[in-house]
């Protein structure tokens, strides 16, 4: 169960020992403070760094519940596992499926029962618009041609709570679907795409922000045809995910995304289907079974379905090869995706909404907090 109460969480910023006053959910101060003031408080001493919680933009299931499971009972699963390991919100993602399939998931998601673990800040639509030529683990027989009203139609049905929506701009009637998701407030990412860099530069001229996972499901960068890979890195202003568990991206090209991106326009994601955090295994990922070995996930053809990831072991990934320094952790596990999507989480600061997470010198999670509710200790 969570604790919710007048916290006072002592930690390291930035190399000093502080404490970060929370009351009603939001970070009311930060500094040293007196027993006179600590005393209204919960003193909560971690012992540990104090970053800003994790944010996952790009996750569809973990603790052996998938998003397509559309019950409220998967979602708490979901949010609970990653929170264990830092995460303080995601975004719910769905796989390309049917119409059905995915209503029932926009429909299922109850705002008044109250998650034990990560929030959900929205859903993620990863598909159905997307290029049958670059599917990757999503199912072919569902893939659609863009098309605005759908996106309205599911738009309405969430009650306006998805906020990133995956598609392939090179796709017919894509920059009409890029236009309406700009109109309704949604983030366009492409991805599932083989788009050449000219397509995918009137992409992003078109009003798409982010680039989806990397490297994986998308045209590869070549020297005479840069591709969606090459598209991305030649734009400044664009967003890139990327999934640091060095299966799906190598160690090495980490570092090279590090440098050429940017750390603050590179942003980790997990891309976690229902395996992870669970033993190793067959588990579902929208009704496909997918089996879980060694750390990867992997449809019967040994397609990469997903990840068994945790963002903490992405940040570990990331300072072991040393594509980052520690001090870039924040933007690239949550400032960037506040940045992207608009909302105030991503700091440690008065005002603030209070989600934040403890680590240990190994990078460990001890502690995380949610909206002021202590949901996870170590």
């Amino acid at each position: 169960m969570a604790i919710k109460m007048n916290l006072a969480v002592q930690g390291i910023i930035n190399g000093s020992t502080l404490q970060v006053l929370i009351e009603d959910g939001w970070i009311k101060d930060v500094g040293i403070f007196s027993g006179t003031v600590l005393q209204h408080y919960k003193l909560l001493d971690t012992q540990g760094i104090l970053l800003p919680g994790f944010i996952d933009i790009h996750v569809h299931g973990g603790g052996g519940a998938d998003t397509m499971d559309a019950t409220m009972e998967a979602y708490h699963h979901i949010c609970k596992t990653h929170a264990q390991h830092g995460t303080t919100g995601l975004l719910l993602t769905t796989i390309t499926q049917s119409d059905e399939a995915i209503v029932r998931v926009l429909k299922s998601y109850n705002s008044q029962d109250e998650i034990q673990g990560a929030e959900i800040l929205g859903f993620h639509l990863e598909g159905p618009f997307i290029n049958p030529e670059k599917p990757g683990a999503q199912p072919k027989e569902f893939i659609q041609l863009p098309e605005a009203r759908l996106l309205k139609k599911w738009f309405e049905i969430s009650h306006g709570r998805i906020k990133l929506i995956t598609l392939a701009p090179e796709m017919p009637d894509a920059e009409s679907v890029i236009e309406t998701a700009i109109q309704l407030g949604i983030v366009v990412s492409a991805g599932h795409s083989n788009a050449t860099y000219l397509e995918a530069i009137k992409g992003f001229k078109a009003g798409i922000k982010d680039t989806t996972h990397l490297f994986n499901a998308m045209s590869a960068l070549n020297h005479r045809e840069p591709g969606l890979v090459g598209a991305s890195f030649d734009s400044q202003d664009v967003y890139a995910e990327i999934i640091a568990d060095t299966i799906h991206v190598h160690p090495a090209v980490l570092r090279l995304a590090a440098r050429i991106k940017g750390v603050e326009h590179l942003m980790l994601i997990t891309d976690a289907v229902s395996a992870a955090c669970m033993p190793e295994g067959t588990y579902e990922l929208g009704g496909q079974s997918v089996s879980s070995v060694s750390g990867a996930v992997r449809l019967a053809d040994g397609t990469l379905a997903g990840s068994a990831l945790t963002l903490d072991r992405a940040v570990q990934n990331m300072l072991s090869c040393s594509a980052v320094n520690p001090v870039d952790i924040p933007l690239i596990t949550s400032s960037n995706q506040s940045r992207m999507l608009g909302l105030p989480y991503g700091k440690i600061g008065v005002g603030s909404p209070a989600s934040l997470i403890s680590l240990d010198d190994q990078w460990a999670v001890t502690h995380t907090i949610v909206r002021g509710n202590l949901v996870y200790q170590k």
